[in-house]
């Protein structure tokens, strides 16, 4: 039974946060559409709290249905023009689903829903249903030709947007339609969509046939700005007349949207096809496609150890199933990483709300904008991102923006401005988080460096030092401590956490105009191509994500300028790094003037570093395993790996090895040997 429960429990939080994802993308459109909200979006979010409600009550969850009963009445309430559109509502709405969200996630942390003040949003509720507007007064159904049969088949809903139609000085006008009985569905699902597009369908009556016609017949009342004849030819198969005793004095032109009731139901459809996978369960099938493709490596060195002893006929079946059985592990592991993405719109709602909750709190108007929701991350990946990009946006906001007199003094729109990017790189996804804010100024970076003893009184700092000190541990520009800022825990932890995810951080900005925080991450952390090489004597694993090219030098190549080597590869100076200083290994290489040696070109976000080893071995698939306590603690080393034949290798984690070393890794051996 307890297990039962616990199932019971994982399906609501599933699909209690989807509903919640869903209703805060719809409450950005709610806002972005001011005073005129079309019905049918208002509709759909009292569809969507009346859902999240039934669920709730149905398993026992009386807090998240008792608030959500008393939004749905208020929703109701404004559905039927009892409630008007204010800023406090819409403050309400964003307020009821961020304690929405907290009450869910209270179920299995049950420490969270003390957080929520249920007693303040019921009586928050409460002051804006007894505020009702004013009614208007007067008949407006005299205004029109409708007899008194249709009137009565309308529903209160249906004569409450009839009334505001005719008092916002629309055409209101009769189709009549005629279809075949084995497509009328489909058919008044197509002319409701197209008459969406310019107007609202307020409701859709039967009929009978007119003349011989067999069929089924429907009397659809409409509402625009467009008269007869244009809506004649947006439904040529339907008899169109007004119902309009006079013409409306001024009709506004309605901006054309698209159909609203179209797009809920194909996201419905495909709501339908969706299978809910525990992503424990998708760890364990890529954890078994990882030992399937150790298994081929180790194949294909077999293939290759008895090609060496002349054994052609074995070695050559051996490679045709290494090469059927390689082609079929690629498919399984497509199919699976596949399964595992998600597009980074799902962690969008959340960002939304954080924005709006951060700029009423600083008092700063902003504007959100959100591009790139499809790219798709694995789920882990999306998860673990939430928290970091929370951080950024916050950041911006507190110290990127600047207040609204500030900004109109500089010419500015008071209006501030925070635009999240995701698109995909190569194999990596790319996030910029963008501001038009002040910017950063990197005398402030050192004044406040300097208090904090983190640099000397007289040392410089340009752009680059700038950035390094703001992700360094209790960096803070915050004149005082508050919610958002100053408490020590900074931009360093939101760099650890995105290192954690083998991705990277870099910042660019123009000092006036604003800055962008640009993340880059692998797609998926699970299985990778990496670039084997070798350095003092030992193999280590390159991933291809942060690999740019690579290329065969000698050692006369190499030059040194400030105690630093460097290699110019076309007209680029091109800090090196030899991975065996790095890592401390004894390179017993020859080192002449005609020494081979090889350059693997890497890049972690906007730095570049040549990584200097002595061979390249190969380029295969690797399974990343995680190491122990202390090994995670060294820069460089991402994980390890078994690359065949029992061998067991490190990875190279780029970021960090070019943020502990940059192209001091000789000066920093040296040091240490002496």
């Amino acid at each position: 039974m307890a297990r039962e429960d616990d199932r019971a429990r994982e399906e609501f939080t599933s699909e209690a946060e989807e509903l919640l994802d869903t209703l805060s993308r719809d409450l950005a459109d709610f806002e972005s559409q001011g005073a005129n909200v079309r019905p049918e979006l208002v509709n759909k979010i009292f569809r969507e709290v009346h859902s999240l409600k039934g669920l709730a009550g149905m398993l026992g969850f009386t807090e998240i249905s008792e608030l959500s009963h008393s939004l749905e009445d208020m929703l109701d309430r404004l559905r039927m023009g009892r409630v008007a559109i204010s800023k406090d509502l819409v403050d309400l709405l964003y307020d009821s689903v961020d304690s929405l969200n907290r009450l869910v996630i209270a179920i299995n942390d049950p420490s969270l829903s003390g957080l929520v003040d249920m007693t303040g949003l019921t009586r928050r509720i409460h002051q804006i249903v007894t505020n009702q507007p004013q009614q208007k007064h007067g008949d407006a159904f005299s205004e029109l030709t409708l007899d008194e049969q249709t009137r009565k088949s309308l529903t209160e809903y249906e004569e409450h947007r009839l009334l505001e139609n005719v008092r916002a000085g629309k055409h209101i006008l009769s189709l009549e339609v005629t279809f075949d009985f084995s497509d009328f569905d489909e058919r008044l699902r197509t002319i409701t969509a197209n008459l969406s597009e310019a107007g609202e369908v307020i409701s859709t009556l039967p009929a009978i046939p007119t003349g011989n016609i067999n069929g089924i017949a429907f009397r659809l009342l409409y509402g625009s700005t467009l008269d007869v004849d244009a809506v004649a030819v947006l439904a040529p198969e339907a008899n169109v007349s007004s119902l309009r005793k006079t013409a409306p004095a001024t009709p506004t032109p309605a901006p054309v949207t698209p159909a609203p009731e179209v797009e809920e139901e194909m996201s419905l459809r495909s709501l339908s096809q969706t299978v809910r996978v525990d992503i424990a369960k998708l760890d364990h099938v890529m954890n078994i496609v990882g030992e399937l493709i150790i298994e081929k490596t180790q194949l294909e060195a077999l293939t290759r150890a008895i090609a060496m002893q002349q054994a052609r006929m074995a070695s050559h079946e051996l490679g045709k199933i290494s090469r059927n059985l390689d082609r079929k592990l690629n498919e399984l592991q497509k199919s699976v990483i596949e399964i595992r993405m998600v597009p980074v719109g799902q962690i969008y709602s959340k960002l939304s709300r954080t924005v709006r909750k951060v700029a009423r709190e600083l008092n700063k108007e902003i504007e959100l904008i959100l591009r790139g929701e499809d790219t798709e991350l694995d789920k882990m990946m999306v998860e673990e991102l939430t928290d970091p990009l929370m951080h950024i946006i916050r950041n911006a906001l507190d110290h990127g923006i600047e207040p609204a007199d500030e900004r109109k003094a500089a010419g500015k729109n008071p209006v501030g401005r925070v635009t999240l990017t995701a698109y995909q790189q190569g194999n990596s996804v790319v996030l910029d988080v963008t501001d038009d804010g002040r910017g950063i100024n990197p005398e402030k970076i050192r004044r406040v460096a300097v208090e904090r003893g983190l640099i000397g009184e007289k040392d410089t700092v340009d752009l680059a030092r700038a950035y390094e000190l703001m992700f360094t541990p209790g960096f803070s520009t915050a004149a005082a401590v508050s919610e958002i800022s100053g408490r020590g825990v900074g931009l360093d932890v939101v760099k650890k956490n995105i290192q954690d995810l083998k991705g990277s951080i870099d910042v660019i900005t123009h000092l006036g105009e604003g800055t962008t925080f640009r993340v880059s991450l692998p797609i998926t952390l699970a299985i990778i191509q990496a670039l084997i090489v070798e350095a003092g004597g030992d193999k280590f694993a390159i991933p291809l994500t942060s690999v740019e090219e690579s290329l065969r030098i000698y050692s006369r190549d190499i030059r040194t300028v400030e105690r630093r080597e460097v290699f110019t590869l076309r007209d680029f100076t091109l800090p090196l790094l030899r991975l065996a200083d790095a890592f401390g290994l004894e390179d017993h290489h020859d080192h002449g003037p005609d020494t081979k040696w090889f350059v693997v070109v890497t890049r972690a976000g906007e730095k570049t570093i040549g990584i200097l080893v002595n061979a390249l071995v190969r380029q295969q698939e690797v399974v990343i395993k995680s190491i122990g306590e202390r090994l995670k603690t060294i820069p460089g080393i991402a994980g390890a790996t078994e690359i065949g034949e029992s061998e067991i290798v490190l990875v190279v984690d780029v970021g960090s090895l070019i943020d502990h070393f940059g192209g001091r890794a000789r000066e920093v051996r040296a040091a240490v040997l002496s």
